[in-house]
């Protein structure tokens, strides 16, 4: 399968998901949305393996099968194969076709046939291998809950809406790599975590991060009999390692958050690991560890960060392995060092561990730094820190980074310590950092080549950490510092009198308004003030408290009232386009983009790739747009004449736009400062009190009328206007 293909099966399975946005909370519909996906895929491999063992008898269509013998056979062999059975009554296409049923004689009503099937599933795997696998993994999609409906009959067609949807969909198991539908379903996993807020980091470890680990485990390995994750979220880092290498022998995981180790089972089933090469548990790490007999090959983890542990309150801990020989144990309110000695303690000889943690375990003071020098001094087991970018992870700001540990380091005298948290290193998407793939590649060249790069990386000896006194804070060991570079003085005074001069003549034409206006003058250089001056101003020539008047003295004609609909048309913005389903092209503008500037500039736009057909999107000179949603202030945008250095631009769905029929009634200067006035502002705003989000009518809005002057005094108003606020930008701007 392409990787268009799989960006469809993406974007399709995503749609669905969305079927339930907004109508319950982002945790909520990501349990039924993952589930009944689960629940597809189990039936889909149940179905083809019952074919596969029907292969050259009377009856080749597991759907068709009757027979009580050929069931239990099938049974029996489902069980050792697949770890579960599915009858022909319980596929996910024949619920699917109940639902779509809706005649006097046949119901559509499946919530109890479907509530049985998911415990049938579970209750065919009793007594067998597979029964701690399968246990309780259904428990989250509780079909009777109000949140998906207040009636019985309004939760039933939800269900059967959803079902049929996902029913239309091929997953193709029997065609393409398990990879595909495992990565469509991280996909998913990820779009939720970007949803979730704080929770997010309880389940998902962002890609790329999660490469950054896999790869530096596998470090000069091609198969792994082990890997582990005491914190193991939906299992994502498990699975990332799994393809950095030909093959992991067994797949361990703890996870405390019961729904999140629920996710974490269904992901390993449905990334096609064999229920007996992976062991999730459901405990906590440090108080009730699951596999401690065991050690591993690859350890990866993304723990809690700074979270509180019983340290203090449990005597059994003081003599406990995993914490007792360094001396102190981790803070009650900070079990960081807790989580990295367990680890270390479950780290194979020939193994290699990688975790992410907060900066305070690089330099904390107290337990912390006891641990840290026995850990470097005594044991010599850390072997790279690898600062990360701040706000890289859902639901944190806070800056990270990656502790690499070896119990027999190849090169015993050193520790590489990379910074890979300046601005140069990543990529700013939104409020959230992304590491792209070089900036993957540049850490784990640095990790195994062991090199010194300038305000990258650098090797420190461990006579350098003993003389920092064991503390590890990245920047006493890569100096990133960059000495400031000021202009040539002729080229500084030059900038400075043209600024000047500009400045002079701007002022000379704001004193000149404000006689004509007959109102103060503002000689003040104060912006902010300056700011509220100019919203005065605007105010009083839009109450017509102030008036220009001709060259000769004379007034300007009375204002007229205008519809909207007389002078301009509204646009929609682009329908449904996102770059996450139509990759990269034209520049568009978002909602969530700041409007307050004269123009755009398409380096703060997003880019989707456009259709032919869609042409009347584009923006043009003169455009006004703004949000359909009243929640955002109705932030408005214009296009001056420097959009038009922009070959093509366009406004994306949670937008329209506002053209004007010809510039003979409306100047577009002068739109700018109309349709950011109050008292037009408020008109619009009003349409949408009381109602839902994105919910201004256009219909409506260009009933709006408005007063306007003659065009002769709409250029006196924006010449003025523009004066003061090219002023504003002069005395505030950083040139």
């Amino acid at each position: 399968m392409s990787e268009d293909q799989k960006r469809i099966l993406e974007t399709q399975l995503w749609r669905i998901a969305n079927l339930l946005r907004g109508k319950i909370s982002a945790d909520d519909y990501r349990d039924y949305i993952l589930g009944f996906i689960f629940y597809k895929y189990l039936s889909e491999k149940q179905y083809l393996y019952a074919n596969e063992l029907l292969e050259g008898e009377e009856v080749t269509d597991y759907k068709e099968v009757t027979d009580t013998d050929t069931l239990d056979a099938i049974k029996e062999e489902s069980l050792l194969k697949l770890g579960y059975f599915l009858q022909p009554k319980e596929l996910f296409s024949e619920l699917a076709k109940k639902g779509n049923a809706d005649t006097e004689s046949e119901s559509n009503y499946i919530i109890e046939d479907l509530q049985e099937v998911m415990n049938h599933i579970e209750q065919s795997t009793m007594g067998t291998e597979s029964e701690e696998d399968f246990n309780a993994l259904f428990e989250d999609l509780d079909l009777t809950s109000t949140k998906i409906g207040r009636t019985v009959g309004a939760r039933n067609e939800v269900i059967v809406k959803i079902l049929n949807h996902l029913d239309k969909i091929d997953f193709k198991l029997q065609d393409i790599d398990a990879d595909v539908l495992g990565d469509a379903y991280e996909y998913l996993i990820a779009k939720f975590a970007a949803g979730a807020g704080k929770s997010a980091g309880e389940f998902y470890t962002p890609q790329q991060v999660s490469k950054i680990l896999a790869k530096i485990v596998t470090t000069g390995k091609t198969k792994l009999k082990s890997v582990y994750d005491p914190t193991c979220g939906s299992g994502s880092l498990l699975l990332r390692v799994a393809r950095e290498v030909e093959d992991v022998g067994e797949f361990y995981g703890q996870e405390l958050n019961r729904t999140t180790y629920n996710l974490a089972r269904m992901n390993m089933i449905l990334h096609d690991i064999h229920f007996r090469e992976f062991s999730i548990e459901q405990e906590d790490t440090l108080e009730n560890p699951q596999h401690l007999e065991k050690r591993f090959e690859a350890v990866v983890a993304n723990p809690p960060f700074s979270a509180h542990w019983k340290s203090d309150k449990n005597p059994l801990n003081n003599t406990d392995e995993r914490f007792s020989q360094y001396g102190r144990l981790a803070p009650r309110t900070k079990a960081d060092y807790a989580f990295i000695t367990h680890m270390i303690y479950q780290l194979a000889d020939n193994g290699i561990m990688a975790t992410v943690v907060p900066h305070g375990v690089l330099y904390r003071s107290n337990a912390e730094h006891v641990i840290r020098k026995y850990l470097i001094d005594e044991l010599n087991y850390l072997d790279a820190v690898i600062g990360l970018p701040a706000n890289i992870f859902y639901g944190t700001a806070i800056p990270t980074c990656i502790l690499v540990f070896k119990k027999c380091r190849e090169i015993d005298d050193n520790i590489v310590f990379i910074d890979a948290s300046g601005e140069e290193h990543y990529n700013k998407n939104g409020n959230q950092n992304e590491l792209r793939d070089e900036d993957v590649e540049n850490i784990i060249n640095a990790y195994r080549n062991r090199e010194t790069k300038e305000k990258y990386s650098y090797v420190a000896t461990l006579g350098e950490i003993a003389e920092n006194e064991y503390n590890l804070n990245i920047p006493r060991y890569v100096d990133t510092y960059e000495e400031e570079v000021l202009r040539p003085l002729n080229v500084l005074s030059e900038k400075l009198n043209t600024i000047g001069q500009e400045l002079e003549q701007v002022n000379q034409n704001i004193i000149e308004n404000c006689e004509l206006l007959n109102i103060p003058v503002p000689n003040s250089f104060n912006s902010s003030l300056l700011v509220e001056f100019k919203q005065s101003v605007q105010r009083d020539l839009f109450d017509q408290t102030v008036r220009f008047t001709k060259e000769n003295g004379e007034p300007y004609p009375d204002w007229q009232d205008y519809v909207l609909n007389d002078i301009g048309t509204s646009f929609n913005g682009l329908s449904g386009k996102t770059k996450e389903n139509f990759g990269y092209g034209k520049p568009y503008i978002q909602y969530k983009q700041i409007f307050d500037n004269s123009y755009i500039d398409s380096s703060k736009c997003d880019f989707v790739e456009i259709l032919e057909d869609e042409n009347q999107s584009r923006v043009r000179y003169g455009d006004i747009f703004f949000t359909t949603s009243s929640e955002t202030r109705l932030e408005v945008g214009f296009s001056s004449v420097l959009l038009e250095e922009v070959e093509e631009m366009y406004l994306n769905s949670f937008c329209f736009g506002f053209r004007l029929n010809s510039f003979d009634i409306l100047n577009p200067n002068f739109a700018q400062y109309l349709f950011r006035n109050d008292e037009l502002r408020r008109k619009i705003v009003r349409l949408g009190q009381g109602s839902t989000r994105y919910n201004i009518s256009k219909v409506q809005l260009m009933k709006i009328s408005t007063p306007l002057p003659s065009i002769p005094e709409q250029n006196k108003i924006a010449s003025f206007l523009n004066s003061i606020d090219r002023k504003i930008e002069l005395i505030s701007n950083d040139f």
